[in-house]
Formats: C-alpha cells, sequence, structure tokens
C-alpha cells in the first residue's frame, strides 16, 4: 500500500459536545493534501525503571493516548482549506448572500477575553488497516503564502484530544472532487497608507516575490486532569485522553519580500508609520457574474516592524517584516474573509 493512497476528511460540522465527533459520513469534507500521512494513535507508556537497584524496567504501564498532529498542505481554495482558516481564528461567522448562488463569510479571531477553547470537529482517515475517526480535533496552526507564479497555498496543522474510533465507522464518505483553480496571476495585495487616503496596490506594482500570513494557536495538549476519560482500543490497550485543549497565547507572523526599487518601505519602518487594511486575496473561476471565488486575509492594523536586505536570482530585494497591531475593533491581529458558492461556513 502505498502512502500516497491515504485518504482523509475533516467533518462540515463542528463538534456540539467536545470529543463527539460527527457520526454521518456525507457531513464530511475529503481534503486536498499533497502531505501523504497515515494514522496509528501513540499510546504512551511508564515503567519502574529508574528506581534503586534497577538496570532495567521488567513491566510497562499505559498512561495517556498522545494527542495526536497531523499536517495537510496544498493549493489553496474555498472549502476544505477555507473551513480550516475560520477554526483556525474561532470567532464567529457572519455569511451572507451577496447574490444568487454566491455568499461571503466574514470572521475574526476569537477573543481571549470571551473564551479559549476553539471550534472542534472530527478527523478521520484511511489506508488499508488504518482507519481511524479522531475527536476532539483543532486547527493549532494556519499558514497561506505563495512565491512567484506558484498558486498560493495552504498549511494547516490539527491537534486531537487523544480519542480515536476504529475502524472510523463512516459510511458515505465522499471522493475528493477538484477544487477550484485559485489563479495565482489574480492575487491582490494591498494596503490603505498612513495618510488614511492613499491605496496601495503591489500586485499593480508588480514588485512582490512572495508573501505568507501564518497564525499559530498554541493550543494546550497537555491539560490532564485527574477523572480524565479512559478509553479502550478495539482489541487493543488502554490509555486516558484530556477532556479539554484550551487555545495558549496565539501568535501571527506576517512577511513580504519585494524587489528593491525605493527607500519607501524602509523609511516608513523607520518612522513607525501605521497602516490599515492590509489584505491578501487570492481569487479563483467565476461564480456567478462578476463574482469570483476569493479567500482573503486581512491585516486591520499593522507596521513595518523591520525591512531587511534580501535578494532574488541574484537581483536586490528587501525582506517585509509586517506586525500586526490591534484591530480596534475585533481586537485580534487578523480577519478573514470567503467568497463561494456555499450558504455557511463553519
Amino acid at each position: 500500500m502505498r502512502l500516497d493512497d491515504a485518504q482523509h476528511w475533516i467533518s462540515k460540522t463542528v463538534e456540539s459536545t467536545y470529543n463527539t465527533a460527527e457520526s454521518t459520513g456525507s457531513n464530511y469534507s475529503a481534503v486536498p493534501t499533497m502531505n501523504p500521512f497515515f494514522i496509528l494513535p501513540v499510546l504512551e507508556k511508564r515503567s519502574d525503571a529508574g528506581k534503586s537497584g534497577r538496570n532495567a524496567p521488567t513491566h510497562l504501564c499505559s498512561h495517556y493516548w498522545t494527542p495526536g498532529q497531523y499536517g495537510y498542505a496544498d493549493d489553496a481554495e474555498t472549502d476544505v482549506p477555507a473551513r480550516l482558516f475560520r477554526r483556525a481564528l474561532g470567532g464567529s461567522v457572519t455569511d451572507a448572500l451577496i447574490t444568487t448562488g454566491v455568499y461571503e463569510h466574514t470572521f475574526a479571531i476569537l477573543r481571549p477575553q470571551v473564551g479559549s477553547i476553539l471550534p472542534s470537529f472530527g478527523a478521520a482517515g484511511l489506508l488499508d488497516g488504518s482507519s481511524f475517526l479522531l475527536h476532539g480535533c483543532m486547527a493549532e496552526r494556519f499558514k497561506l503564502s505563495q512565491s512567484g507564479d506558484s498558486r498560493a497555498q495552504y498549511e494547516a496543522d490539527i491537534v486531537n484530544s487523544g480519542k480515536f474510533t476504529e475502524p472510523h465507522g463512516l459510511t458515505s464518505l465522499p471522493e475528493l472532487s477538484a477544487p477550484a483553480c485559485m489563479d495565482s496571476f489574480r492575487t491582490e495585495i494591498s494596503y490603505l497608507d498612513s495618510d488614511g487616503s492613499t491605496t496601495v496596490n503591489l500586485h499593480s506594482v508588480g514588485t512582490v516575490i512572495e508573501w505568507s500570513v501564518e497564525h499559530k494557536n498554541n493550543i494546550k495538549t497537555n491539560k490532564r486532569r485527574i477523572g480524565d476519560t479512559i478509553q479502550t482500543a478495539t482489541s487493543g490497550g488502554t490509555g486516558a485522553h484530556v477532556k479539554r485543549m484550551p487555545r495558549g497565547k496565539y501568535e501571527t507572523a506576517i512577511s513580504l519580500k519585494v524587489d528593491f526599487l525605493s527607500l519607501s518601505d524602509w523609511r516608513k519602518s523607520t518612522l513607525n508609520e501605521v497602516m490599515t487594511n492590509l489584505k491578501f486575496t487570492v481569487k479563483g473561476p467565476v461564480i456567478s457574474g462578476a463574482h469570483r471565488h476569493e479567500f482573503e486575509i486581512i491585516v486591520p492594523k499593522f507596521s513595518f516592524e523591520v525591512v531587511t536586505p534580501d535578494e532574488d536570482d541574484g537581483d536586490a530585494a528587501t525582506m517585509l517584516n509586517v506586525i500586526a497591531l490591534e484591530d480596534p475593533t475585533s481586537l485580534g491581529t487578523i480577519t478573514g474573509r470567503i467568497k463561494n458558492a456555499t450558504a455557511t461556513l463553519v
């Protein structure tokens, strides 16, 4: 069995009760990924090694099912990657009908003052005998990036509580459908300059070499407590898994590499100028009329923290490290906007 024959799915729904994954197969979407892997939960062990007078353990004791961590990566598009991005930010979603068959979904980061538990969901994997349904999954990290003429790429890491069902037990799981082509040459990057009236369209200037936006939640997978749930694998061993996984202090990292044409960006950095509405908009095929699929990350308020010399194939370039400042509205660092043909995004 080839590793790249592995199939993966995530639920279209989120868990109403933590560690209780969606049980209807048709409510799952196949995950597009170029990162092949298969699932094998790990049962941690303890032993009597290290006791005085012993050179080796005499037995093993089962402990906890290790919280699993799995990574997906592929072309960015407005279905599964968009769901994973929304779940990584964790804030509530506003769904709006733009015109017949065209919908827009906007969301922000879950405010720490409101809650620390991100939306959880089910994830399934299948490769021959490896058939597992993971419960209590959360999006630990999401990254959107693009380099040169390549399509924008997404990367998403998920973690789970350690709870699983084996075999996965889902029926009518969908096959992977061809995702919308998000054309590399349609990407738009723009922001409102510090004067509050001038829009800088970096895509029109044609100087952007590469860019990336990464959000990391630092989810606490080690919140082990007395009374945690005990789980016995089918024809296997017994161990516990955690009942909750709160988000830690989140981090957002943003950068752009551009052709070096002037000192403008460097001066903005040295003056600590504050700019607004930095948008990374990845566009795809037409949905209806003038409306296309769109995957957009917005940085409501920001500065160029540092501008450093770089190069691109021997040509002078600069690397712009963007520091996202607190958004006065959402109190976070970034927000999201998805336009597609689906009525809801959860």
